[in-house]
């Protein structure tokens, strides 16, 4: 039973990651995926899914392209194509899978690494980030990437030929040492396919693989560099495959709005990964964090791979300065965090009360909202429809198009006032549109209602 638990502990809170996740699944899309949907799911081609052509004639494609991470639109878009579903029930359930697998794998093992304690406390801490659950419950690829980066990291971990013997005190509580594990042809390709696909989910899991290769470094073994050099090189080519075309468009044909200086983010990041906006959690979690690290303080592979994390950061923070940098695009590194805080449990057991605390917390936090439609998309085009059937013209302001097709496209596009008078009415749902031309069409359209949603819409009528 003792050697069943950490994998029955990983099963059990997996299970209930996803079932918790999946409450509310039935709620409207949020901004970014309703484009996503729109875009790159919805569309006749599978093609799509790679950002390839512009599914909206007035949204040129690489203005979105980076909306689009390609290992989840395309599987998504095998799924419309053979069931035709637009339920966001059926697109949100990936991401809720995913994200069980992530907390259960990563639960499971620290719990052999560090005790179910520390295990199960640290995986606790990642059902529960606010960053973590925000970005799990969407048509998003960012709890795919965590999922293919945790596991691609364990495989890497069983492998403990060419380290040094550990003699740390978190070896010396009795736990066992891990068997040695040989890289068998199959394992490492499919130590290559799963952090290939990490970062065919989100380009930013590059990081990881950046992260094992410090790692491996750090053993100063060549004969492992050696070995794992073409697993990297697949996991490379992989990732370059997916997000080649959307590069290109971004960085080469200027698809990004112009650069912009983000002067807080590393803190931003730090305090994002462990519990931001929620204070308490955010204290109880970087304290312990904290701890971890000076656990762990004698471990190369550590520095190394914080390394890895500063410098790419200070490259996007202070040189390329994108338009569009926020700290979820680094939300592989939770189950990191999760390891130091396994870490300090390990080794100061009166600590997992602490991260448990944080925990209940921060889903007490959520509850508020968390079933509640983002943008009132589903509203906005049943009253699109219903007015198209009675013959009438509803127009939106341009952008809002992107959003909206992902539940009709039953409406006219309009980018300056004097199309307007073309309308029979104007549908608004969201804050991405020209707020002058949205000023004049209110004036001319005064007949106000109100579709609610956390951001409500807003249809005007003459």
């Amino acid at each position: 039973m003792l050697k069943r638990g950490p994998a029955l502990a990983g099963i059990i809170l997996g299970t209930a990651t996803v079932a918790v996740y999946l409450i509310g699944s039935g709620r409207s899309y949020g901004y970014d995926a309703a484009a996503t949907f729109a875009n790159f799911i919805a569309t006749p081609s599978l093609l799509d899914a790679f950002a390839v052509h512009a599914a909206l004639p007035t949204i040129p494609i690489k203005t979105i392209a980076s909306n689009d991470h390609v290992l989840f639109s395309l599987i998504s878009h095998v799924i419309y194509s053979a069931t035709g579903s637009r339920s966001e029930v059926v697109y949100r359930l990936l991401p809720a899978l995913a994200a069980g697998g992530t907390v259960g794998v990563t639960g499971m093992a620290l719990s052999r690494r560090f005790g179910m304690l520390a295990g199960v406390s640290a995986a606790l801490y990642i059902a529960t980030d606010p960053l973590f659950v925000d970005n799990s419950r969407d048509l998003r690829g960012y709890s795919l990437a965590a999922l293919c980066a945790v596991l691609a990291t364990v495989l890497l971990a069983a492998d403990r030929s060419g380290e040094q013997p550990d003699r740390s005190p978190l070896r010396s509580a009795g736990r066992p040492r891990e068997a040695r594990a040989g890289w068998t042809r199959l394992r490492l390709f499919g130590y290559a396919l799963l952090l290939g696909l990490a970062i065919a989910a989100h380009v930013f899991a590059v990081v990881v693989l950046a992260g094992h290769v410090a790692w491996i470094a750090t053993r100063r073994s060549m004969p492992s560099l050696i070995q794992l050099a073409p697993a990297w090189l697949v996991a490379s080519l992989i990732g370059v495959a997916a997000n080649a075309n959307i590069e290109f468009m971004e960085l080469i044909q200027h698809g990004f709005p112009p650069s912009l200086f983000y002067p807080t983010f590393p803190r931003d990041l730090v305090l994002f990964l462990l519990g931001a906006p929620v204070l308490l959690p955010l204290g109880l979690w970087l304290s312990t964090a904290g701890l971890g690290l000076w656990a762990l303080r004698t471990k190369p592979w550590l520095w190394a791979y914080i390394a890895v994390i500063a410098i790419v950061v200070a490259i996007l923070w202070l040189g390329l300065q994108p338009a569009y940098l926020f700290p979820r695009f680094f939300i592989f590194l939770v189950p990191g965090c999760a390891y130091l805080m396994a870490a300090a449990i390990g080794r100061w057991e009166v600590l997992a009360p602490v991260v448990v605390l944080g925990a209940a917390v921060a889903a007490v936090s959520q509850v508020t909202g968390y079933t509640e439609d983002p943008l009132a998309l589903p509203q906005a085009a049943a009253f699109v429809e219903r007015a198209h059937a009675a013959g009438e013209r509803v127009c939106v302001i341009h952008a809002d198009e992107q959003v909206l097709a992902a539940y009709t496209t039953d409406f006219t596009v309009v980018s300056s006032a004097d199309q307007l008078n073309a309308c029979d009415a104007v549908v608004v749902v969201s804050w991405n549109v020209d707020l002058a031309l949205r000023a004049v069409a209110a004036e001319q359209f005064p007949r106000t209602t109100v579709l609610h949603a956390y951001y409500p819409a807003v249809v005007l009528e003459r």
